[in-house]
């Protein structure tokens, strides 16, 4: 027998919150939307009844198809066979609507099994008994909190783009050429520009990074013993950090900040003097690279996952190294904003793990150590800082190593820490 669900009330505490202080920006002129314009443009208020409000709104529920077919309370014939009728219904659209090449928009497909899906935990969880009522009920709570988790994450943004803060791209991309001998980032943007299936594949993989995030919470709910904490405190905990490490280490991504030089002409900008940089006007372009929490966020899915069976681990292992490749291949992150990533996420770990003491030497390690080499990083950023950095080239890929190093000791010392307190 499995063990009990984790509670959902910590998640809503935090997703509230979190829209509390988005609506505390919006009403100060802060940012140019609030959580309820977003979720107006989730639903489709503005098109409603267009086919366009139809794709939008039962691509909402996509997640949903990943929680039942996880879910082991309901009879397998039946959760496929729901799946299946979701992919028919989509099928069927695409063919009424006239779609050219209909067979190749895949998400449409998850589209219908999603839509299908959350009317099914629905009619579960309001007609449903005993426990698979319960299990329907959180299976589609935890579908609209991550849901809630998308929305709020997408007014940030919009309200990091908004402020257009000048940016420390500039002294990203110096530490990445003195480190690295070269800019880690222009060599994956020019190798994915030479394969227009390898870029697909790549942009294919950055986008589904949500649905990686919440087939981990599918498999949390079937077994939660297994892992060392909740999918939705460290999504919240990791969401939280983010607004918190982009106010301190603002970088937008060479994408949006190194224009037009971005990635075939940057030596003359490796030339000039410190600098901080603005992005162009009038172009989104939020403050959210350094460090990387689409990749934090990957490697968080390996961590949860480390008590699963050994295919499990190996697909999110494989998957969190094609996330680190899209998101340098596709411009949005510096080298260095994965390198820094493993000590932010194992102190992250440390502030949500379950079931080790708070007075655990593996605990107080991690994140104070986390702290200190992301205060370091916030340093080093500095332009004039940077630039000094820049020419003790070995030095500084030995930090590189370290800080890649010292976070994966402290993750497995967590996780050693927590198999003995079970």
């Amino acid at each position: 027998m499995t063990a009990a669900p984790r509670p959902l009330r910590e998640a809503l505490a935090a997703l509230l919150l979190a829209t509390a202080v988005l609506y505390a920006l919006w009403l100060r002129g802060l940012a140019p939307l609030a959580p309820h314009d977003l979720i107006g443009e989730l639903v489709g208020v503005g098109h409603f009844g267009t086919l366009d409000w139809v794709e939008t709104f039962a691509s909402l529920w996509i997640p949903a198809a990943l929680a039942l077919l996880a879910a082991p309370w309901w009879p397998l014939r039946r959760r496929l066979g729901l799946l299946a009728a979701g992919a028919a219904l989509a099928t069927a659209y695409l063919m009424v609507i006239a779609r050219p090449q209909w067979w190749l928009y895949a998400y449409t497909f998850l589209a219908g099994s999603g839509l299908l899906a959350m009317a099914y935990l629905a009619h579960q969880a309001l007609r449903g008994a005993g426990a698979a009522r319960a299990r329907a009920t959180y299976l589609a709570c935890g579908v609209l909190l991550f849901i809630g988790f998308g929305v709020v994450t997408r007014t940030y943004l919009l309200h990091s783009a908004a402020l257009a803060v000048p940016v420390l791209d500039w002294s990203a991309l110096r530490l990445d050429a003195a480190a690295f001998g070269f800019s880690p980032s222009a060599r994956a943007v020019a190798a994915a520009q030479s394969s227009v299936a390898l870029r697909a594949l790549l942009a294919i993989a950055y986008e589904l990074l949500p649905l990686a995030m919440f087939a981990v919470f599918a498999l949390e709910a079937r077994d939660p013993a297994r892992q060392p904490f909740g999918l939705l405190r460290g999504l919240f905990a990791c969401g939280f950090a983010a607004a918190l490490l982009y106010a301190v280490t603002p970088v937008a991504g060479p994408a949006y900040a190194l224009v037009p030089a971005f990635p075939g002409q940057l030596e003359p900008l490796l030339a000039r003097p410190p600098l901080w940089l603005d992005t162009p006007a009038g172009r989104f372009s939020p403050r959210n690279a350094f460090p990387s929490f689409h990749f934090i966020w990957a490697l968080l899915a390996v961590v949860l996952t480390w008590g699963q069976r050994w295919p499990v681990r190996a697909a999110f292992i494989a998957y969190a190294a094609l996330i680190a490749a899209a998101t340098l291949a596709l411009g949005e992150h510096y080298l260095v904003d994965l390198v820094a990533a493993p000590p932010v996420l194992a102190a992250i770990c440390a502030l949500c793990v379950e079931g080790v003491s708070w007075r655990a030497p593996a605990r107080r390690h991690a994140i104070l150590g986390g702290l200190l080499l992301y205060l370091a990083w916030a340093v080093l950023l500095r332009p004039a800082a940077a630039q000094a950095a820049a020419g003790w080239p070995l030095w500084l890929a030995a930090w590189c190593a370290l800080n890649v190093a010292a976070g994966a000791w402290w993750i497995r010392r967590l996780l050693r820490a927590r198999r003995g307190a079970d």
